[in-house]
């Protein structure tokens, strides 16, 4: 039988400290968050939190006995995807109300999809052993996208593809917001 105490074990840890990094991160601006122009800003530093939340309880529920962790995921990821959901809505509310990039779509679509899999996997009946298989992939994927989000509420870039899908999406909305200009006169 394949036991997952030690990854869930270190992976709680992991979760619990990169979240206390991320409150130090936010302690540092803590204007950003309270502008009320700063929503992405905002729905930034809730998608990471969530993710980082997710992966440390979904591990902390793994190690107890008779873990439950397929609970763990339907709850979590319908938490998980009730928050993203409800962010998406004030994005796309606040779309014309300040600078929101052309990225956030393709970034909160893709962190919806992964909280309704992991949902969806916490609903599909197995054995202990591939319910403690998905629920380490997805505290990796967790993981992923608390650190994804953590480092672009710190304004980095790390030039990944998805970066490179919001640079051709931002083109594009860009190129067909501009009108044409006139003809150089010779």
């Amino acid at each position: 039988m394949t036991t997952y105490a030690d990854f869930f074990e270190g992976s709680a840890t992991v979760a619990g400290a990169l979240i206390g990094l991320l409150f130090v991160a936010l302690s540092l601006s803590p204007e950003r968050l309270r502008d009320n122009r700063s929503i992405e800003h905002q729905s930034i530093a809730a998608t990471a939190f969530t993710a980082l939340v997710d992966a440390l309880f979904v591990s902390l529920v793994a190690l107890q006995p008779g873990s439950g962790v397929d609970y763990a995921m339907v709850i979590f990821g319908a938490l998980g995807l009730s928050s993203t959901i409800g962010l998406a809505l004030r994005l796309w509310r606040s779309r014309h109300l300040g600078n929101l990039s052309s990225r956030w779509p393709l970034f909160i679509g893709i962190i919806i999809c992964v909280y309704a899999a992991q949902l969806a996997s916490g609903l599909i009946h197995d054995s202990a052993v591939g319910y403690n298989d998905r629920a380490a992939t997805f505290v990796y994927v967790m993981f992923g996208v608390g650190i994804a989000r953590a480092w672009q509420l710190l304004g980095l870039k790390g030039g990944g593809i998805l970066d490179e899908l919001g640079v051709t999406a931002s083109i594009a909305s860009h190129l067909k917001d501009t009108p044409p200009e006139d003809p150089p006169k010779k």
